[in-house]
């Protein structure tokens, strides 16, 4: 430093500054430019903030994105002047749950309790709802009561809780699913004989079916399928031709007034009903209808005759009031009759 004050003398001032900070300005080391940093195998870098920032533009414009695809493309709005159509067969919902509810409040629930926990006694409503359900969407046919009590033997060791479940699944029914459990008398076909008298003493089984509580009006609209309808058409059309003969009818002769309609017997593929003799079996399983051998009689082919009757599902559903009201809408020209709409096929 010495050195360059003599080498500079009586230099002015400004000179000898420009000559200090370029000496400094020499001597301090260049900064190295930020070395890219590589990631190591098994480990992820952080990213730089202006990635981070695009990652976080990109997520936003994602979640936006799903957001706007989840919305319903079209609001489902319920014409509140359809609740004013109100149809008189329709059921009274709540006056129905306070009559269950009445008939579970009569029975003796401190002995029940002393006998199963409320854990076991959920757990045995729960096995009977599924029984009606699976058996509901199988087949639809009924399920009788005996095969209610054998359920609930093989699940408890307790006995007599066969009506206190059966009522406890009842209200159930319709607090989730809008169904009511509804208990039917089984129609015993009429027996000639010795049959006959052994059958006077004997009471009728017990069966149970799932109804809809819905409005006529409502299920119409959001509940009923075009391809059911058929199958519904059918089942009133069957049962009024059983109606009108009388209340019984021989199975050659409902098949020869089927055929006049273009529904064959022998029919394995029609449009609308496939197999026509499976289509009146499932009837039959389903207990609209009853078969009954006709004793000393014939069929057209020379085997045993059988004669069809109207059974309790049909006379619960529909009714003779619901036939006539049928028959008399296509003898009008109606487009569709009301009773058809009563129909749980």
């Amino acid at each position: 430093r010495s050195a360059a004050f003599t080498l500079l003398g009586d230099a002015p001032a400004p000179v000898v500054m420009a000559h200090e900070q370029r000496k400094r300005g020499a001597a301090a080391p260049a900064e190295e430019p930020e070395a890219p940093t590589r990631a190591k195998r098994g480990r992820v870098s952080a990213p730089a903030p202006s990635q981070r920032d695009a990652s976080a533009a990109k997520r936003e414009k994602f979640d936006e994105g799903k957001a706007h695809r989840q919305e319903p493309e079209e609001v489902i709005d319920v014409d509140d002047e359809d609740d004013d159509d109100v149809d008189p067969k329709d059921a009274d919902v709540v006056q129905m749950t306070q009559v269950y509810q009445t008939q579970l409040e009569s029975f003796d629930t401190q002995a029940v309790i002393t006998r199963i926990s409320n854990e076991e006694r959920d757990a045995l409503v729960s096995e009977v709802m599924r029984l009606m359900l699976f058996s509901q969407y199988k087949d639809g046919a009924p399920v009788l009561r005996a095969d209610v009590s054998k359920l609930l033997s093989s699940l408890s060791p307790a006995r007599g809780l066969t009506g206190y479940i059966v009522a406890k699944a009842q209200i159930k029914f319709l607090e989730v699913f809008g169904y009511e459990m509804k208990e039917l008398t089984r129609t015993v076909a009429k027996k000639t004989g010795a049959a006959r008298h052994a059958r006077t003493n004997a009471e009728p089984p017990k069966v149970y079916v799932l109804k809809s509580t819905l409005p006529t009006l409502a299920r119409k609209k959001w509940v009923d399928k075009a391809i059911d309808l058929p199958e519904r058409g059918f089942c009133m059309t069957v049962c009024a031709l059983v109606q009108m003969s009388g209340g019984s009818i021989n199975e050659d002769k409902l098949w020869g007034l089927l055929e006049n309609m273009g529904c064959r017997k022998d029919d394995e593929a029609h449009p609308n009903l496939g197999d026509t003799k499976s289509a009146l079996a499932k009837l039959i399983k389903k207990r609209y209808l009853i078969r009954e051998k006709q004793v000393g009689a014939t069929s057209d082919n020379g085997g045993d005759a059988y004669s069809l009757s109207l059974a309790e599902r049909a006379i619960d559903e529909i009714g003779v009031d619901g036939v006539e009201s049928f028959v008399s809408g296509i003898m009008r020209g109606a487009e569709g009759a009301e009773g058809a709409d009563d129909v749980e096929t």
